[in-house]
């Protein structure tokens, strides 16, 4: 399929080719031999195939094409790192606007200020920080783009410590859905400004963030195993635990199989500025469950630690999430989760959450779009190759999360939607969703920038 419309009608290959001569990035179709490289994103079940591919160079290359896909009605969708629980970057027919080579970081030690562009991902962002001693909350995970773990809100190891990475936005550069290239900040566009702090890629292509960093030396982290049926007792004690924790400790659960093929319930934890408490702390966590299965605890760098996940999931695989928010560790929800996890249609399958609250949850709900910031962000990301297989993996997910549901706040987490998004768009932002809706429609009144975890104009069906 080459380029069409919206509509389905296609677009000649010359008018194609106009934009590719006025931008200084390149163009890619289905009949060059790195088109079905260039399309693929993270998530094999949604995978698509664009009419054309744009790998933009700069601010300017993105605003000609937007005014290129907004001018012929083509739809657009936005790719940075590929990285979408929901697959959002990447369109059937239309055009794929990638922004993987803009690619310039800076740092400015002195102010403890960060400058990047959206095609880098988590791991280049730790690299370039931690060299100077800082570093500013990412994902948890290396190979995700900073473009969109950004605008949907930012939650990785240290938010409990130093925010979320919305909380230490400065200003962003966004082309809107006119073409015209604007600066958000708390002093321009503010309520811009407000809104793509946790509201997505709803209201522009971001060419560039701005952050403040934080001192950031080595962590103490690791993780430690016990046997699955220990799971409510290991559970209970530890939501005990984190009720005292500090904020510099963000704790973790997931199912796992051990080293002996066992399954067991494993506790992560990363501690991001020990000192002489945090040996007390690991030996308490130790103390939660009996006969361990896995003890991997130590210092260790905070890029390091920003890779420690990066194994469990394989770019191209097949994804179904299910995203939650459970407010405390009770028995019954997680034996749902021990018992759904036994019964994955795959091994590869995750199942686990990690402690919120702390420094991120002294900012008022009104402060950002990002309002739910308490509680246990849990998920359920089952994970296969074979597309026959999709609707088993498809209903195991959708029968555990139905009896998981009376245990949650109704809550998600909007970079953790799935293909549940457009009916729980809602519950991701809760008061702050009619807001949004109303900064969309003057931002971008025809819902231009729909192919996403989308919030509609205000007043538009």
């Amino acid at each position: 399929m080459g380029l069409v419309t919206a509509t389905g009608t296609a677009i000649p290959e010359s008018t194609l080719a106009e934009l590719g001569e006025a931008i200084r990035g390149r163009t890619i179709t289905p009949q060059d031999a790195d088109y079905d490289e260039r399309k693929q994103i993270w998530n094999g079940y949604f995978q698509k195939s664009p009419g054309a591919i744009v790998q933009v160079d700069g601010a300017s290359d993105v605003v000609k094409v937007v005014n290129f896909a907004r001018e012929h009605g083509i739809e657009l969708a936005i790719k940075g790192g590929g990285h979408c629980f929901a697959g959002t970057g990447t369109v059937e027919g239309g055009l794929l606007l990638d922004t993987s080579l803009l690619r310039g970081i800076h740092v400015d030690p002195a102010k403890r200020r960060l400058v990047v562009q959206p095609g880098l991902e988590q791991g280049d962002v730790d690299a370039e920080t931690t060299s100077f001693g800082l570093a500013v909350t990412g994902s948890q995970e290396s190979y995700i783009g900073i473009g969109g773990l950004t605008l949907g809100g930012g939650l990785g190891w240290l938010a409990r410590y130093r925010g979320l990475l919305v909380d230490n936005l400065i200003s962003a550069d966004l082309v809107l859905a006119s073409g015209e290239l604007v600066t958000a900040s708390k002093d321009e566009h503010p309520d811009l400004f407000w809104a793509i702090r946790g509201g997505g890629g709803n209201y522009g292509v971001a060419t560039r963030f701005e952050f403040d960093l934080h001192p950031q030396g080595d962590c103490m982290a690791g993780l430690l195993a016990f046997p699955i049926d220990q799971t409510v007792d290991v559970a209970r004690r530890l939501d005990e635990f984190n009720r005292t924790a500090p904020n510099e400790l963000t704790t973790s659960f997931a199912f796992l199989t051990a080293p002996d093929g066992s399954p067991a319930i494993g506790l992560g934890f990363v501690h991001a500025d020990p000192d002489e408490s945090t040996e007390s702390l690991i030996g308490q966590m130790r103390g939660l469950g009996t006969g361990a299965l896995l003890d991997f605890c130590g210092p260790m760098p905070y890029v390091a630690v920003q890779r420690m996940l990066d194994e469990n999931t394989v770019a191209g695989h097949r994804y179904y999430p299910r995203s939650f928010l459970l407010p405390e560790l009770r028995d019954e929800p997680l034996q749902i989760l021990a018992d759904g996890f036994v019964n994955a249609p795959s091994e590869r399958s995750l199942v686990g959450g990690g402690l919120m609250g702390g420094v991120m949850s002294n900012v008022p709900a009104s402060e950002t779009p990002f309002l739910h910031r308490e509680g246990y962000l849990t998920s359920i990301l089952t994970s296969w190759t074979d597309p026959a297989k999709d609707e088993e993996a498809v209903e195991w997910t959708e029968k555990v999360y139905a009896e998981l549901l009376p245990y949650t706040t109704g809550a998600v987490y909007a970079n953790h939607l799935g293909a549940d998004s457009a009916e729980r768009i809602e519950d991701a932002y809760g008061s702050n969703y009619e807001r949004l809706t109303r900064i969309k429609a003057v931002y971008d009144p025809e819902n231009f920038f729909h192919t996403n975890n989308n919030i509609k104009p205000a007043g538009q069906e």
